[in-house]
């Protein structure tokens, strides 16, 4: 029996082992880095994406375009979830952490080929993240979440490779401004910035954008002759249907005199009423309801100077609950006081040409919404997308205390601090820390790239500059074309970003690294691009 080879897959299974697997996973890999590489920095250039319908998007943010990259590879769509997990928790830094890894993966290709062992250079990577992390710790700088002025700068920082970024000055200020609306001292703001709902308004200029201290969303009111304007609103919110219930089977209803057919009527007609006792016993003077509210009803409401708005979404009566600090209420008869919320003013208006209601003046508002004012709604697109991005990198800045410079300042530190550290290892690890090392450097060095500068010579400068640690925050500013502190200049991004992308696109390199053998089943998709 020896020497007679054992078949274990079926037929028509494909095997692909060993360096030709690690080469087709890595060069699936970078070729997505490319992709988005020339976005990167403020000078990065955008992308045209035309979908199957033919609807055009131009944009520069990596999580936008890698969103819709129709994708086939396996390893390539690992790559992009890792993108998707920054914008998730970070709200930014898509485009850096995919050039880190896919530099990461080519590094550790060119040690494979030398025939150095896939095993030591995962160890040194490990050992590489881990300094970096212990780096990032010492050096960043703590700030109060009060200080409005780095705040600021993290926000202008966020906003440079955006579409949005000739207006950074008046957008970073209305983003602070909202997300200090839904913060307090949980920690937690970064989950909260749902609670900033951004609605698009088009006409008018994105420099009319305007921060409304309550709630702004696309319903029109129930009735046409419901008031226009209400001051000093008393509000329910609730999800009851307003109309006579209907039975669920099939009934009917013998009639033998018109007596009958009035009684009958009365009978709805005091359904309707009781619904309107509970409103007016209460004040209301507002009805916010998930459910439908029936043209009858809406009149009666009406007619007694109550306003409506019906089959308000969730996402919408969950924002207006925060605002108004109200109770969602399904069972009108046990409605109360307690119940109702408050805005000073609630008014129905049309923009363009949707209708909106907007509740503003509510005390102490955990719900805040932006209108978002605009030429072209692909313009409002693109700014909705970059202004999500702003305000979820304040929140995280707020949340942690923690920064660091932008403009590559950062990684040229780390890179450099990394170095020494390969120097205090043995082995063949310290060749997988060096080119952690050269990895690093792959983010300044693409800001350097899509700015037009001289690579080497730039990059050379960059270096240089790092001497001693109080030159741990010169990075290059690619806008004023100068190498210098970029922290005073206010270049400045939140640590957790940069612990986030080292510590993902580490462990996306290292999972890679691991695979010897790709086995594709009979009638399953090739691995390649």
């Amino acid at each position: 029996m020896s020497g007679v080879p054992i078949i274990i897959l079926r037929e028509g299974t494909e095997e692909i082992q060993e360096k030709e697997a690690r080469k087709q996973n890595i060069s699936a890999m970078v070729a997505i880095s490319e992709t988005v590489r020339s976005t990167l920095g403020p000078k990065g250039m955008s992308k045209m994406l035309v979908d199957s319908l033919g609807d055009v998007t131009i944009t520069n943010d990596g999580a936008e375009i890698l969103k819709n990259l129709d994708i086939e590879n396996i390893s390539a769509n690992m790559m992009v979830n890792v993108a998707k997990s920054m914008d998730e928790e970070i709200g930014d830094g898509t485009t850096s952490v995919v050039i880190f890894s896919a530099a990461l993966l080519n590094n550790a290709l060119d040690l494979i080929e030398q025939g150095i062992h896939p095993k030591p250079i995962i160890h040194g990577y490990k050992l590489a993240m881990d300094k970096s992390l212990e780096i990032i710790k010492n050096i960043a700088e703590t700030i109060s979440k009060d200080d409005d002025k780095v705040l600021i700068n993290v926000a202008k920082t966020a906003m440079n490779a955006k579409g949005i970024s000739t207006l950074k000055d008046f957008f970073a200020s209305l983003a602070l401004e909202a997300v200090k609306h839904i913060s307090n001292d949980d920690g937690k703001t970064f989950n909260k910035v749902s609670n900033v709902k951004i609605v698009k308004a088009p006409g008018k200029s994105l420099k009319d954008t305007e921060l409304i201290n309550g709630v702004y969303i696309q319903k029109e009111k129930v009735n046409s002759m419901m008031p226009e304007v209400i001051k000093d609103a008393k509000i329910a919110v609730i999800r009851r249907k307003l109309d006579v219930k209907k039975t669920e089977f099939d009934a009917q209803v013998k009639i033998s005199s018109p007596s009958e057919i009035q009684r009958f009527l009365d009978q709805e007609e005091k359904i309707l009423l009781d619904y309107m006792k509970i409103f007016k016993d209460l004040g209301v003077n507002v009805v916010i309801n998930s459910s439908d509210i029936s043209d009858k009803f809406g009149a009666y409401l009406a007619r007694d100077g109550i306003a409506a708005i019906k089959n308000v979404g969730e996402s919408d009566y969950k924002s207006i609950l925060k605002a108004v600090d109200a109770k969602l209420v399904d069972d009108l008869t046990s409605l109360t006081e307690d119940d109702l919320g408050f805005a000073s003013k609630v008014e129905f208006e049309k923009i363009g040409d949707d209708e909106y209601t907007l509740l503003t003046g509510c005390k102490n508002p955990k719900s805040v919404s932006i209108l978002l004012k605009g030429g072209l709604d692909k313009i409002l697109s693109t700014a909705e997308v970059s202004l999500n991005d702003v305000l979820s990198v304040i929140a995280k800045v707020m949340d942690t205390k923690t920064v660091v410079a932008g403009g590559g300042a950062i990684y040229i530190e780390l890179a450099k601090q990394v170095r020494l550290y390969a120097n205090q290892i043995g082995g063949k690890e310290q060749l997988a820390v060096s080119a952690f090392a050269l990895a690093l450097e792959e983010i300044p060095k693409t800001l350097i790239q899509n700015a037009g500068f001289e690579e080497i010579e730039k990059l050379t400068e960059l270096r240089a500059a790092h001497k001693t640690d109080t030159d741990k925050w010169i990075g290059i500013d690619t806008i004023t074309n100068t190498i210098e502190d970029n922290y005073n200049k206010g270049i400045v991004e939140p640590a957790e970003l940069v612990n986030h992308i080292i510590k993902s696109g580490s462990e996306l390199a290292n999972l890679i690294l691991r695979i010897d053998r790709i086995i594709n089943s009979k009638g399953s998709k090739s691995p390649g691009m």
